[in-house]
């Protein structure tokens, strides 16, 4: 009977860790996911909100996010953020300032290679089916008790919300919310180049 116990425990041992990298790793192939069908469309747009329940000052914040390949222009009321494929240009606007930066340095991280290089880099992923979408379940390594809640639509795998929660305090810290959804739209390539000319009075600052 001991014997018999003994392996009925190393049987159940075996099958929770082999439901746990699954579940690793089918969040890992929803992320890659939507990262292929992002890259793969002509010109994605976004419209989008951000709110948060810490106080933050910038914070609701809505805008508008334009992608083609890795190049994006993201325009909000106080900052607008531009990559051109080289550079980071951060545009704020109440102190007339333009941060310009390479692509490990940004104010927002929306890209499908930050979405995707960020979850996978710091954080443990599980993964679960809703009825109309994926959800991925983000752990911190660094932090236990901060987690994200991946919605990805389950037809186009685009993000549809990223939840951050508090796990100690069981509170809801910030919110990604997609408003509006759209690709291959005719977007202007001059949309992704930075252009001195819109911020004659703006100081530039270089961190090249």
């Amino acid at each position: 009977m001991e014997a018999k116990n003994k392996i009925i425990k190393i049987a159940l041992i075996f099958v929770i860790g082999y439901s746990n990298l699954f579940a690793q790793d089918s969040g890992i192939k929803i992320l890659e996911k939507v990262k292929e069908n992002a890259l793969s469309i002509e010109n994605g747009y976004y419209e989008f909100t951000i709110n948060s329940n810490l106080g933050n000052n910038l914070l609701p914040m809505n805008g508008e996010f334009f992608i083609k390949d890795e190049k994006y222009f993201i325009e909000t009321p106080d900052i607008d953020q531009l990559f051109d494929g080289k550079n980071i240009y951060t545009i704020i606007h109440e102190n007339e300032e333009i941060i310009i930066s390479k692509n490990n340095n940004t104010f927002f991280n929306f890209t499908p290679n930050q979405i995707l290089n960020f979850f996978l880099d710091g954080y443990n992923l599980t993964f679960e089916k809703d009825y109309d979408k994926y959800i991925v379940n983000a752990y911190s390594k660094k932090d236990e008790f901060i987690m994200y809640k991946i919605k990805v639509n389950n037809i186009d795998f685009s993000i549809e919300q990223i939840e951050m929660f508090d796990l100690e305090s069981d509170t809801l810290l910030n919110t990604f919310l997609t408003i509006s959804y759209e690709y291959n739209l005719p977007v202007p390539p001059s949309l992704f180049k930075f252009d001195t000319n819109k911020y004659q009075n703006y100081l530039i600052v270089s961190e090249n």
